[in-house]
């Protein structure tokens, strides 16, 4: 495994291969034509970028880049994007668009989450995005992100067929019932741990008071939801990912540690135990966290220590699959743009 840091943001090269099933696409293509494909994922927070390469019915991930723009920094209290966060993006997806042509990738898909449903499909900000990509994207409502959020994670862990799968983004939490090879129920909850830190966890380290708040925000929305949730919960996204580091400790963050690491409930309360005693520099100390995700964290260990309790699961395995794999399987069964190979 080989891990390179570039700017402020973090690559992994030569991940594991997944199986892929056979499925021919609406435009013909089939998993084993051999194509390299990629899969761009515009969230609330972070900014990812996946390519891989299809052959003999399986995704190789070759590559994957992300950086972390906070895109919806001060949505919820201001009301519309920041100018600051709007700029890194449109830096970040220039990148991004490069990337994806200099290794010659035949299909691409990509896709907009919490943050700019918010903002809408035909604002400015989509149009110059695009510009700036020069690929379309797809904004994705809540129900496509819980099902490309399943795909990807059943993908990455393997055997997941009676659970609750959980995804807590920057701007909103996706939760998946499980069952067989279906989806039992689903719902797009529009709370997130950038969202929920701004408006709630004020102060650094957040008081008591603070963390009851959100405590008490979260647990009722959870109520509202059905009280069958499997036997399992598997958690994606960076806050079971970035837990899942710190539990082991790492320096540098590896995909083949994380998937599949197992954090039980008692772990989850030690680990929200020393987060919350040091402050946003003190947590960046800790070997497994990632830089830009100190202050986030907080929010996040609390949201998964309350979904734990509602349905009592007394473990999560941690999925370093997902959002982004589910898209890039989709990708490869057709959907998304195609890219002409560069020439000359």
């Amino acid at each position: 495994m080989v891990l390179v840091v570039l700017g402020t943001g973090i690559s992994w090269l030569g991940r594991v291969r997944r199986p892929l099933p056979l499925r021919r696409s609406a435009t013909g293509y089939r998993p084993a034509d051999a194509m390299k494909v990629a899969s761009i994922d515009i969230g609330t927070n972070t900014v990812r970028c996946l390519v891989g390469r299809v052959e003999e019915s399986t995704l190789q991930v070759e590559l994957v880049r992300r950086e972390i723009v906070r895109l919806g920094s001060g949505l919820r209290v201001g009301g519309g994007l920041r100018s600051g966060p709007v700029s890194r993006l449109m830096e970040v997806l220039t990148s991004f668009g490069a990337l994806v042509r200099e290794l010659h990738c035949r299909r691409v898909w990509v896709v907009g989450t919490s943050a700019l449903r918010d903002v809408g499909s035909r604002s400015r900000v989509m149009e110059e995005a695009q510009a700036a990509l020069g690929l379309p994207i797809d904004v994705i409502s809540g129900e496509q992100e819980a099902a490309l959020t399943a795909s990807g994670v059943r993908a990455g862990i393997g055997d997941f067929i009676d659970g609750l799968v959980v995804d807590i983004g920057g701007g909103s939490t996706e939760l998946i019932r499980v069952s067989g090879a279906g989806i039992d129920w689903w719902t797009s909850i529009p709370e997130g741990v950038v969202h929920l830190t701004e408006e709630l966890l004020l102060d650094d380290p957040p008081t008591r008071a603070q963390t009851g708040a959100l405590e008490r925000r979260w647990k009722g929305l959870l109520l509202r939801e059905p009280e069958d949730a499997g036997i399992r919960l598997a958690g994606t996204a960076g806050t079971p990912t970035t837990l899942a580091a710190l539990d082991l400790g790492i320096d540098e963050y590896d995909p083949s540690l994380v998937n599949g690491h197992v954090l039980s409930r008692s772990r989850i309360a030690l680990l929200r135990r020393a987060l919350l005693g040091v402050d946003a520099a003190g947590r960046l100390r800790f070997p497994g966290m990632e830089k830009g995700r100190e202050d986030l964290i907080v929010a996040g260990v609390i949201m998964i220590e309350e979904i734990m309790k509602r349905w009592n699961f007394q473990s999560m395995i941690v999925s370093d699959w997902g959002l982004l794999e589910g898209v890039a399987l989709e990708a490869a069964r057709g959907r998304g743009s195609e890219v002409p190979v560069p020439t000359g």
